[in-house]
């Protein structure tokens, strides 16, 4: 009985090792498979951003800028208008343009980049020239504005949240507004203090991806003209938009930067955003 007792614990002490064989045996190495969304390339080493995506796609832009008003004229506003134009032009967008405008020919331009976002897409609106805030409105002031009471800016401005409205209905993946706005009110007759630049806005919903609102300063403070061709906070964008490789939130992340210092700190450029997907204006 000895020789088998001994067969016995040898078989035992064995069965572990066996074991592991086995499981070796029938082990395979994990195969994943990550299937690639629009916005992104996957490899089994890394998931890089696919910046041939953002290049083809289709990218809208209404640009407004107001400067030759009789009441506060603004050296700078049609020129960053201008230059902002010529740059979206270049990484790629349809620029609808309009300079020194009257309230009709904002009206119908939103009305054409409405028709125009409408197909989808990234939409972007810039507006340089004065804008101000009526019981917690925002308006943008055409060239025409004939204002002596405070109960016309309604009739005689344009509502911010009009083009609010209008990218809110479209099909866009992403939603960008820039107001270069926030200078001194030319018309204090009737404004209160408090009532100082433009206020708050809350981005657009609507967009598959989210939207964002970029001041040039707080809201509630004014912003500085510029001494030079450009605006101070729309020289600095335009700066940081042309910078290979930065997302949508770090454009605007620099440019504040770049403001804060200039400034020492009188001029906070400001966002509110609502983005989950990404986008660059410039690749390479």
């Amino acid at each position: 009985m000895l020789p088998f007792i001994r067969i016995g614990l040898l078989v035992l002490l064995a069965l572990p090792a066996i074991a592991q064989q086995v499981i070796k045996g029938y082990s395979k190495p994990a195969a994943f498979h990550i299937v690639p969304t629009e916005d992104t390339i996957s490899t089994s080493l890394s998931i890089t951003t696919n910046f041939e995506f953002y290049k083809n796609e289709r990218k809208t832009a209404l640009i407004i800028g107001n400067g030759t008003y009789k009441s506060g004229p603004l050296k700078n506003a049609v020129n960053d208008a201008l230059d902002m134009a010529a740059l979206l032009s270049e990484k790629g967008f349809k620029v609808i343009l309009r300079k020194d405008a009257s309230r009709a020919e904002m009206r119908e331009a939103i009305r054409e980049f409405g028709n125009e976002i409408s197909e989808g897409g990234v939409g972007l609106f810039y507006y340089s020239g004065h804008g101000l805030q009526v019981d917690g409105v925002n308006y943008l002031v055409p060239l025409d504005a004939d204002i002596e009471l405070k109960a016309e800016v309604a009739e005689e401005c344009v509502s911010a949240n009009t083009v609010l409205k209008v990218m809110e209905y479209s099909n866009n993946r992403i939603n960008i507004i820039i107001l270069d706005a926030c200078r001194n009110n030319p018309f204090r007759s009737f404004s209160r203090s408090d009532e100082k630049g433009i206020t708050r806005m809350d981005p657009p919903q609507g967009a598959k991806q989210g939207s964002i609102v970029a001041f040039a300063t707080a809201p509630g403070d004014v912003a500085s003209d510029g001494d030079g061709r450009n605006g101070l906070y729309t020289s600095k964008l335009m700066k940081y938009i042309n910078t290979p490789g930065l997302k949508l939130e770090e454009v605007f992340k620099m440019t504040r930067i770049d403001v804060l210092g200039i400034s020492d700190g009188r001029q906070i450029p400001w966002e509110n955003n609502s983005l989950t997907g990404d986008f660059y204006f410039t690749f390479n």
